[in-house]
């Protein structure tokens, strides 16, 4: 497997787990839909490692109910 391909292959991994993460994350914090097109939601997308530790914290203090704003 050449170099440029294996970089290819994780970026592409690195995005949709991040993703994935961050449609949970706007679905627990219940942003509206279209919040899904903003700039806020790419920024989760490719920070969703450090995101992952507040969504975590949150998640243990507040269970599934997601956090109130």
């Amino acid at each position: 497997m050449s170099k440029e391909k294996l970089l290819s292959t994780l970026g592409i991994i690195y995005f949709m787990l991040g993703f994935v993460f961050a449609v949970g994350f706007a679905v627990y914090y219940k942003w509206p839909p279209l919040s899904f097109l903003s700039p806020n939601f790419f920024s989760v997308v490719f920070t969703w490692p450090f995101q992952a530790i507040g969504f975590t914290n949150d998640l243990m203090i507040y269970g599934l109910a997601g956090k109130p704003i």
